[in-house]
């Protein structure tokens, strides 16, 4: 008897290690999406201005600068439906800069510089508005919406 009451547990931590194994979405290759901000003219935009996401999928959101400006990406009802991972900076030359990790709640992107924006949406949603939050920017054009299925 003793010998069936040790295989159990142990069978039982080893299948315990698999499934969370399968499930670390800290090593997962993550899908890019890249989000353009700019303006043309009066107008700022997000290009594309509406970006479709699927819940437990992990994603690398690039926020690609190629304004002479600053813009920066906001939304707090997208920031609660998902979880980020991290956001990451590069120089130029493609060296890591920095690496921030924990709440995010905007990410902004200096003049023709680009962010990396590791995220996992956690819940569902439709036509979440997501806008740049400098002063003007929104009332410029600059917003768009995210879903998430």
């Amino acid at each position: 008897m003793k010998r069936i009451a040790i295989l159990i547990p142990a069978a039982a931590l080893l299948l315990s290690s698999a499934a969370q194994a399968a499930g670390d979405l800290s090593r997962a290759d993550p899908t890019e999406i890249v989000i353009e901000m700019g303006a043309s003219g009066d107008k700022m935009y997000f290009k594309p201005d509406n970006i479709e996401l699927e819940t437990g999928k992990a994603y690398k959101i690039v926020l690609k600068n190629v304004d002479e400006a600053k813009h920066e990406i906001e939304g707090h009802e997208f920031i609660e439906k998902i979880f980020t991972r991290k956001v990451e900076i590069a120089d130029p030359s493609g060296g890591l800069v920095a690496e921030i990790k924990g709440l995010v709640t905007e990410v902004e992107v200096g003049p023709n510089r680009e962010a990396e924006w590791f995220i996992v949406p956690v819940q569902t949603g439709e036509n979440i508005p997501i806008e740049c939050g400098i002063e003007g920017h929104k009332e410029a054009g600059m917003v768009g919406t995210v879903t998430i299925k």
